[in-house]
C-alpha cells in the first residue's frame, strides 16, 4: 500500500519520525535519495527542492523502490494553461487516455497497453472505482484538488493490491499548511460555452490544519467536427457537423484534517465528493440525442498513525478505515440508438456500489540490513441496481515487503501479497533491485523489477444486466507476469530516464456477442505486450523548462483462432509528447506537441484510426499583486478530424481565457 507517513506533520511528530527514518536510511535502500522523472531531483520523503528556477514535487512511492515512476506536479502545469487529470497523465510515458469525446465526456486510463480495469487508481491510497468496481471516470476528479500525481508502471499488485496489472496511478490531494493560511481561487472561460470555478482554503489550527476545496464546472459540448462517412476508403471526402447533447455540469468537493493527538500520533481525515450530470452523445456513427446519465460518488476515510518506541529502533504504525459510494442512473438509452426518458418501453437504469475497508500497517528495521512492512486489511464491497439486483463479497488480503540493503550501491525490494476477493485467492510476488554501479553519490542508478499478480472479475462483470450488457458469475480471475528494467540519470538540472517492459496475460475478461443482440463477459483473452518508455526533463536558463516522453508498444492478440498475433485494438504503437515551459514572477508561457501514431480499431489490422497530432499553447502574465490572467489555445492547428474510441469525435480548436490567484 501507499506510504505509511506521506503527508506533512507536527514539528514535535517530524522530531520522533526522523530518528526512526534515520536508521531506514543507512540501513534500507527505501530511503535511499531518488526522484521519479518528472522531478528535478528530490527526496524519498517528498521535501520540496530547487533546480534552476523550478520548485517541484519528487517522491518515490514507498513500497515501490525499484519500479518506473514518474511525478506530476500540477503546479509545473499552470503557466497560462487549465489542465484536466486526464491531460496531466498524458505528460508521462506509458500512458494512454481514452476520452469518449470533448470536455466533460468520460475519460479512462491505460497503462502499458493494459485496459483501463487492469490499472489502480487512488485518492490518498484508497482505490477508485466506479459503479459496480469498474474504472474510475477521470473526469469525476479535478485537478485543481490534487497536489501532485504519481504514475508507477508495472505488475504492482504485491505493493498496491490486485488488479494494478499494467501499474497504478496515486492521486495526491491536497495538503492542509500548518504555518500559515493559504488558498487560491481560479475562473475559466472557454470554447464550446464551458466555464470552471474553484478554489481552495486552508487553516492551520492548534496542532493541526484543515482544508476545504471546491470546483464547479459545466460544458455546453457543441463543437463542430468532420467525419468520413465511409472511413475504410481512403479517398472519401470529409463531412462537416456540430456535436450535440455533449453538455454537463459536475461539482467536486474535498476536505481534509490534520491533528497531532500526541507527540508521536497524528490523526488525518480526508473526504471527497462528486456529482455530475451529462449528456451522452454517442460515436458520430450512432448519434444518441436523447441519452442522459447522472452520477454521485463520493469516499471517507480516517488514518491515526504514530511511533512505537524510540531510537533507531522504533517501529512506525499506522490504522485507517475508507469507505466509498457511487452511484449511476441513465435515462433515455437502449441497447442500440436512444430512447425517450419516461415513456413506457425507457425505463431508467440505476445502479450503485458501496465498498468499506480497514487497514493496519507496520513497518520497522530488522538488524542493520532490513527495513519490513506488513499490512493486513479486511472489508466488503456491494452492488445494487435494476434489474441486477443486490449481490455483495468480501475483501481480505496480508502483505509484506522488504528493502535489503546489500551495500551502499544495491539493494533488493522483495514483496508478496495474499488477496481474498470473494470465492477468489491469489497470490502476487514481486522482486525489485536497484544499483548505483558508479558509486552512491553518482547520478546513475540502475532498476529492475519482475512481479506476477491477478485481477478478479468486479461485480458489474459477474452481476450487471443491463441494457446491452449480460453478466457472467462464472468467470475466472485475470493473471499478468511481467518484467522490466531501467536506467536513470539524476542530477540538480537534469532528469533522464529509460526502460524496457514485457508483460504475458491470459485469461482476459472480454465481452462477445450474445444472441440475440448482447454482450456477455468471457474468459478467452490472452496477450503479449512490451514496449520502451523514455523519458527527460531539462531546467534552463531564463526560467525555462524542456521536458519530453516517448512511449513505443507492442501489444499482440494470442487468442488463439483469427485474432492471433494481430495487434490488440486501440494500443498506439508510438506516442510522443515535447513541451517547453517558462515559469516567473511576471510573465509565463508554454508550448507543446502530443503526438500519436495511427492505431488499430479492429482485432485483425485491417482498420487503423489514423495519426494525430496536437500544438498546444498558452500564456499567462501576472495583473495586480498574486492575481495572473492567462490565455491558452489548444488543438492549434484546429484538426477537426479527430476521433478517439468507436469515432467519438474531439473538439478543433479552443481557446479558454483564466483568472487565477494564490495566496
Amino acid at each position: 500500500m501507499p506510504s505509511l507517513f506521506r503527508r506533512p506533520v507536527c514539528a514535535h511528530f517530524v522530531a520522533r519520525l526522523a530518528a526512526a527514518a534515520l536508521f531506514a536510511q543507512a540501513a534500507a535502500a527505501r530511503a535511499e535519495s531518488a526522484s521519479g522523472p518528472g522531478s528535478l531531483g528530490g527526496s524519498a520523503d517528498g521535501g520540496t527542492i530547487e533546480a534552476a528556477t523550478v520548485e517541484v514535487m519528487a517522491e518515490k512511492p514507498a513500497g515501490v523502490p525499484a519500479a518506473q515512476v514518474t511525478v506530476i506536479d500540477p503546479a509545473r502545469y499552470s503557466a497560462g494553461e487549465v489542465r484536466s487529470v486526464a491531460e496531466l497523465l498524458t505528460t508521462a510515458p506509458g500512458v494512454t487516455i481514452h476520452a469518449a469525446g470533448g470536455p466533460g465526456q468520460p475519460s479512462t486510463l491505460s497503462l502499458r497497453g493494459a485496459s483501463a480495469d487492469e490499472s489502480l487508481v487512488l485518492l490518498d491510497g484508497i482505490p477508485l472505482r466506479g459503479p459496480g468496481g469498474g474504472a474510475i471516470d477521470l473526469s469525476t476528479v479535478p485537478a485543481l484538488l490534487l497536489e501532485r500525481i504519481v504514475v508507477t508502471r508495472g505488475v504492482l499488485a504485491a505493493q498496491l493490491g490486485a488488479g494494478a496489472l499494467g501499474g497504478a496511478v496515486e492521486l495526491i490531494p491536497r495538503q492542509p499548511q500548518r504555518e500559515r493560511l493559504a488558498g487560491g481561487a481560479q475562473l475559466s472561460l472557454g470554447s464550446f460555452g464551458t466555464a470552471n470555478l474553484g478554489g481552495d482554503l486552508s487553516v492551520p489550527l492548534a496542532d493541526g490544519a484543515v482544508l476545504a476545496a471546491v470546483q464547479l464546472e459545466r460544458t455546453a459540448g457543441d463543437f463542430d467536427y468532420s467525419q468520413k462517412l465511409t472511413p475504410d476508403v481512403p479517398s472519401a471526402p470529409f463531412y462537416d457537423f456540430t456535436r450535440s447533447n455533449a453538455g454537463g455540469r459536475r461539482a467536486s468537493g474535498l476536505f481534509r484534517f490534520a491533528q497531532r493527538l500526541a507527540s508521536s500520533t497524528e490523526l488525518d481525515l480526508v473526504a471527497q465528493a462528486t456529482a455530475g450530470e451529462r449528456g451522452l452523445p454517442g460515436p458520430s456513427s450512432a448519434i444518441t440525442t436523447r441519452s442522459r446519465a447522472l452520477d454521485q460518488g463520493g469516499l471517507a476515510g480516517a488514518r491515526v498513525a504514530g511511533v512505537l518506541g524510540s531510537g533507531l529502533g522504533s517501529a512506525l504504525w499506522s490504522a485507517r478505515a475508507w469507505g466509498q459510494f457511487d452511484h449511476l442512473e441513465l435515462r433515455g438509452v437502449e441497447i442500440i440508438g436512444d430512447c425517450t426518458d419516461g415513456a413506457p418501453d425507457c425505463p431508467r437504469q440505476s445502479e450503485r456500489s458501496i465498498s468499506g475497508r480497514g487497514q493496519f500497517e507496520v513497518a520497522a528495521p530488522l538488524g542493520e540490513r532490513h527495513w519490513l512492512r506488513a499490512t493486513a486489511s479486511g472489508g466488503e464491497e456491494l452492488i445494487a441496481g435494476s434489474p441486477t439486483g443486490s449481490h455483495s463479497r468480501g475483501l481480505g488480503s496480508l502483505a509484506v515487503a522488504d528493502d535489503l540493503r546489500l551495500s551502499d550501491r544495491a539493494s533488493l525490494h522483495p514483496a508478496v501479497r495474499v488477496d481474498l476477493v470473494g470465492p477468489d485467492l491469489g497470490v502476487s510476488p514481486a522482486l525489485g533491485a536497484r544499483l548505483r554501479p558508479l558509486g552512491p553519490e553518482h547520478p546513475l542508478e540502475l532498476r529492475a523489477s519482475a512481479g506476477a499478480s491477478f485481477r478478479t472479475a468486479t461485480l458489474s462483470e459477474l452481476y450487471l444486466n443491463q441494457g446491452g450488457v449480460v453478466p457472467n458469475p462464472d468467470l475466472r480471475p485475470e493473471h499478468a507476469i511481467s518484467a522490466d528494467l531501467g536506467a536513470a540519470w539524476h542530477t540538480g538540472a537534469l532528469t533522464l530516464s529509460a526502460g524496457a517492459f514485457l508483460s504475458r496475460y491470459s485469461d482476459l475478461i472480454l465481452y462477445q456477442q450474445f444472441p440475440p443482440a448482447k454482450a456477455k463477459p468471457f474468459n478467452v483473452g490472452s496477450a503479449r505486450i512490451g514496449g520502451i518508455e523514455l523519458e527527460a526533463l531539462l531546467a534552463l536558463p531564463l526560467g525555462l523548462v524542456a521536458e519530453g516522453s516517448y512511449t513505443f508498444l507492442d501489444a499482440v492478440n494470442l487468442r488463439p483462432g483469427l485474432q492471433e498475433n494481430h495487434h490488440l485494438s486501440y494500443r498506439p504503437p508510438h506516442r510522443l509528447f515535447l513541451r517547453l515551459a517558462r515559469r516567473g514572477d511576471r510573465l509565463e508561457g508554454y508550448a507543446e506537441l502530443s503526438a500519436t501514431s495511427a492505431m488499430p480499431r479492429n482485432q485483425f489490422d485491417t482498420a487503423y484510426l489514423p495519426a494525430q497530432r496536437l500544438i498546444n499553447l498558452g500564456v499567462g502574465v501576472r495583473t495586480l499583486g498574486p492575481v495572473w490572467l492567462d490565455l491558452e489555445a489548444k488543438n492549434l492547428l484546429d484538426d477537426r478530424t479527430l476521433e478517439d474510441l468507436f469515432q467519438y469525435p474531439l473538439p478543433g480548436l479552443s481557446i479558454t481565457a483564466l483568472l487565477r490567484a494564490r495566496l
